[in-house]
């Protein structure tokens, strides 16, 4: 009976031992899990904090994209202020004698110009001087030339050539240099007299 007692016993103690062990098992695990909860809350809460300032960087980023755009707007607006002026002068400055300007039209930067030259000559130092690269233009273009007799107001009658230009107007004159010249000026219409 006493090694049946002992054995009882032994067979007690061993499922005490399995029972603590067990209960250590779960109790060590069920604190990793707590563990694990509270890094998940922890991280989420961090991924929430996270996305909240990339919205308010966005908001940002757009309300300094919005600025930079008006900033621009005002720079254009101070810089073509005396756009018109300016126009009127260099088209005045680089129109040679023998060159009759009947029409000039600008949209955005090209600008249009219609005339009347009594040569060749004429019109070509007029494409000349626009194509300088000390001028506001850039790019001078003749996109009509065409030999018609003209009425003058005395009613003579002249040989004469009916022409269209564009042209592009620079906003500053910094941008004059890059753009370079449509062809170089020739000798003969540095010489010749402006009007």
């Amino acid at each position: 009976m006493m090694q049946r007692d002992e054995f009882n016993k032994s067979i007690v103690l061993a499922m005490i031992l399995a029972g603590v062990t067990a209960f250590a098992i779960y109790g060590s695990l069920n604190a990793s899990l707590e563990a694990q909860r509270q890094n998940k809350e922890t991280l989420e809460k961090e991924i929430m904090h996270f996305e909240a300032q990339i919205v308010e960087i966005k908001d940002l980023e757009k309300q300094i994209s919005m600025l930079l755009a008006r900033q621009k707007a005002v720079e254009d607006i101070q810089s073509d202020r005396n756009s018109p002026v300016r126009l009127l002068s260099e088209v005045a400055k680089n129109t040679p004698q023998g060159v009759v300007l009947t029409k000039l039209g600008q949209k955005d930067q090209e600008v249009t110009i219609e005339g009347i030259a009594k040569s060749n000559e004429s019109l070509s130092e007029f494409l000349d001087n626009l194509g300088q690269t000390d001028s506001w233009f850039s790019k001078p273009e003749l996109q009509v030339s065409s030999a018609e007799t003209v009425t003058t107001p005395s009613k003579a009658q002249l040989s004469a050539y009916k022409f269209i230009i564009k042209v592009m107007f620079l906003r500053s004159q910094e941008s004059v240099a890059p753009m370079g010249a449509a062809s170089a000026p020739s000798p003969a219409a540095s010489a010749a007299p402006k009007a």
